[in-house]
């Protein structure tokens, strides 16, 4: 370094240093250390009122749920944290929680938008529904297993044991023996992968370099309201 009074000193602190990323470089290591998901795409439905913006509730397409979904397509992203906590509304309880993703520009995810639901191939948890046989009795969920399946009696003071049900791809429940009766109230439960969708935090802009781009974050949320 030159001392201090040399000219030289003066223009070495006008010096403007680049960094130079290296987009690949992120890729590939998130490509290493990332886990693999299901990302599928959300379109509002035609069913939607334009005035009060709620779906219609007997809708075939979007179930009254306000939007459809495109296939799902495998992908990989890095994720930074996840949790999950059970909380009591009016309505009764329900799951919430928080996953922070790290997406690299080469993963179909990079183009993720407001309402698209990601689920977690990698990862599974436990979950426990209370349905109505021939109501409302339909998983909307990525279902691994259903390990059990029970009911009150008439008197409400016993446990009347169920079959095990087959999920079929949209969700609803079909037994071959030991089906609820129709209008009765029954728990079902088993293994299901964690389900997220992108709600109000929409992915960062920081993926812009230089022209570059980066990996870029997203919050997705798991919002158990939006399965009801």
């Amino acid at each position: 370094r030159p001392a201090h009074g040399d000219p030289r000193h003066h223009a070495g602190l006008h010096r403007v240093c680049v960094m130079r990323l290296n987009p690949a470089a992120f890729n590939t290591f998130l490509a290493g250390i990332g886990q693999r998901m299901l990302w599928q795409s959300a379109s509002a439905c035609p069913c939607i009122e334009p005035h009060s913006g709620a779906a219609k509730p007997g809708c075939p397409l979007c179930l009254g749920k306000g939007h459809i979904y495109a296939v799902g397509v495998e992908c990989v992203a890095g994720v930074a944290s996840q949790k999950v906590v059970k909380q009591w509304a009016a309505f009764g309880m329900y799951e919430q929680g928080d996953a922070i993703l790290v997406i690299p520009s080469d993963s179909p995810l990079y183009a993720a938008g407001r309402f698209d639901k990601i689920t977690m191939l990698n990862g599974s948890d436990r979950f426990s529904r209370v349905l109505t046989r021939g109501r409302n009795d339909r998983l909307h969920e990525s279902i691994l297993s259903v390990d059990k399946v029970f009911w009150l009696n008439p008197a409400g003071d016993t446990v009347v044991p169920g079959g095990i049900p087959t999920v079929a791809p949209d969700g609803s429940l079909t037994w071959a023996s030991g089906e609820p009766p129709a209008g009765t109230k029954y728990t079902i439960e088993g293994q299901r992968r964690p389900t997220y969708f992108v709600f109000d935090n929409m992915p960062s802009d920081r993926n812009q370099h230089q022209g570059a781009l980066l990996p870029k974050n997203l919050v997705a949320r798991q919002w158990d309201v939006m399965s009801r």
